[in-house]
């Protein structure tokens, strides 16, 4: 892990840039996990300059997720106007940079985000913000500091409730929404289906991550899936959903998914969402 001090240095890859929330209302749902890989598939395959900002300021576990346990500097110094928000960037690969919050947490005031994280969008290409996983202040925050959103979400009742809930905040603050990232699915008979949580959410699902033990190796491993076994099949739909946001599109490299396409004429519902939003749809 480097200090990056200056984070000018970066030069930036295209002239659009993104502010992405990543947000749930429910804890366990994956959030944390969804953002780091979505971070790391887009620096690793897509090779844009991303920073990740762990806005979760109450609980900052982001850090913990790429080895950084105990950060000098944090989010929260930067809104207590402390340091510069430059100063609080942690370089964890050449285009992949993080911004942690402090463990050890003080008053901050969560609405002081917005004008700190806008500076970045003139250095990096994605800029994406891990939210608290309660309906708050701090939650708030990063949807008024966000451009779109994505909802993470498990196939369960329970998580489906606050899912609308967070869909239907969203609304009111009129941020617009690219889609729903269902994780942990086990393909069982009891969970919810892709077509139920559509329809429930009024939002489009743009990927569907399995529940898969590489994530847990990963979290202990201190490296993100994607890059700690790229070619499992969780790692392979990080890097779909990836491409979605940025208006690109990841082919999986397999023999075995290659094989089955060429049986298999009907793309799956997620696969077309995809489609949608390279198109430009949003919700």
């Amino acid at each position: 892990m480097i200090y990056s001090k200056d984070y000018k240095r970066c030069t930036r890859l295209s002239k659009e840039s993104k502010i992405i929330g990543v947000i749930s209302i429910k804890g366990g749902v994956g959030k944390t996990s969804v953002t780091a890989n979505i971070g790391a598939a887009l620096a690793q395959e897509f090779n844009k300059n991303v920073v990740i900002v762990d806005a979760n300021f109450s609980a900052p576990n982001l850090g913990l997720h790429f080895g950084l346990t105990q950060p000098t500097v944090t989010l929260h110094d930067v809104l207590t106007n402390k340091v510069d928000i430059g100063d609080a960037i942690h370089e964890y690969t050449k285009n992949l940079h993080l911004v942690p919050g402090s463990l050890l947490n003080e008053k901050i005031n969560p609405y002081n985000l917005r004008e700190k994280v806008k500076k970045l969008k003139s250095y990096y290409d994605i800029v994406l913000l891990d939210s608290s996983p309660n309906l708050n202040d701090e939650l708030r925050a990063v949807m008024l500091a966000a451009d779109q959103l994505i909802v993470v979400t498990n196939p369960d009742f329970p998580t489906l409730s606050t899912t609308m809930h967070a869909v239907k905040v969203a609304r009111q603050k009129r941020v617009p929404i690219m889609g729903i990232v269902l994780n942990k699915v086990r393909n069982k008979n009891f969970e919810l289906s892709v077509e139920e949580i559509e329809e429930s959410c009024g939002v489009p699902v743009i990927g569907v991550l399995p529940e898969n033990i590489t994530m847990l190796e990963s979290v202990a491993e201190t490296t993100p899936a994607t890059l700690y076994k790229p070619n499992t099949a969780v790692a392979i739909e990080f890097k779909k959903i990836a491409g979605a946001l940025i208006d690109e599109r990841y082919d999986d490299p397999r023999f075995s998914t290659k094989l089955k396409n060429m049986f298999s004429s009907d793309p799956k519902k997620e696969e077309v969402n995809r489609d949608m939003l390279r198109k430009g749809v949003l919700y």
